[in-house]
C-alpha cells in the first residue's frame, strides 16, 4: 500500500523548504518508490500583495517588534540549517508577497506528477535567489522550467482556475488543526512538530503502509 505524505506550507517559509530538503533525504533512505506527496496549501500573509515591498526582517522587526540584532541571528540560524540540507537560503534580501497565484500553480502541476519538483523550484527562487515569486513572468518560466505545459500555465494565471483547490487546503488546515507550516502528516499521523528531522521522516516513513 502506499505510502501518503500530506504537507501544509507556504513558499514564504523557510523552514519548509528545510523540510522538503529532509523529507528528501528520509525517502532516499528508506528506500521506498510507493510514496505519494502531496502539497497542501497554506498562506502565511494572505493579504500581502503581489509587488514586493518591505524585506522580511524589516517585517518582523515592524510586526513582531524584533531588534536587528535578533533577525540576524535567527536569519544565520536558518541559513546555517539549511546548508546542513545543501541548500543555500538568504533571507537577508527577501521580500515577501501574496503566494495565492504560485499556490495554485503547484495544484496545476500536481495533476502531471509535477509538484514535488515545482515547489522545490519555487522554493529556490524566492528563498535563494530572492525572485517575485508573486510575479507572473517569474512564475511562468519557473513552472514551465518545472516541466508543466506554457499553454497550461498561461490558463492557470489569466484566470481562477484552482483557487477553490487552495481554498479546501486551507479550510481542512482548520479542520485538522493546522497553524502553522511546515506540519506533515504521514498515512494521516502528525509527524512531530515544527520542522522534523530525517531520523523522525524515516521513522514515520517505516512504520506507515
Amino acid at each position: 500500500m502506499a505510502v501518503k505524505i500530506e504537507i501544509w506550507s507556504d513558499i514564504m517559509c523557510p523552514w519548509c523548504y528545510i523540510g522538503k530538503a529532509r523529507l528528501d533525504k528520509a525517502i532516499d533512505r528508506v528506500g521506498r518508490d510507493d510514496v505519494e506527496v502531496i502539497w497542501r496549501s497554506f498562506e502565511l500573509r494572505p493579504d500581502q500583495p503581489r509587488t514586493p515591498g518591505a524585506t522580511l526582517g524589516e517585517m518582523m522587526r515592524e510586526n513582531l517588534g524584533l531588534k536587528d540584532g535578533e533577525t540576524v541571528e535567527l536569519f544565520e540560524k536558518i541559513r546555517t540549517l539549511g546548508e546542513a540540507e545543501g541548500l543555500d537560503i538568504r533571507l537577508s534580501g527577501v521580500r515577501p508577497v501574496n503566494s495565492f497565484d504560485a499556490q495554485r500553480l503547484v495544484h496545476l502541476a500536481a495533476g502531471s506528477g509535477l509538484a514535488h519538483r515545482l515547489k522545490n523550484d519555487l522554493f529556490r527562487v524566492y528563498l535563494q535567489e530572492q525572485q517575485n515569486v508573486a510575479d507572473h513572468d517569474v512564475l511562468t518560466h519557473t513552472a514551465t522550467g518545472a516541466g508543466l505545459d506554457p499553454d497550461d500555465v498561461a490558463r492557470v494565471l489569466s484566470g481562477d482556475m484552482y483557487a477553490a483547490e487552495v481554498r479546501e487546503d486551507e479550510a481542512a488546515a482548520v479542520h485538522r488543526g493546522v497553524t502553522g507550516v511546515p506540519t506533515v502528516f504521514v498515512d494521516g499521523v502528525r509527524v512531530a512538530t515544527g520542522v522534523p528531522s530525517v531520523e523522525q521522516f524515516h521513522r514515520a516513513l517505516e512504520k506507515a503502509g
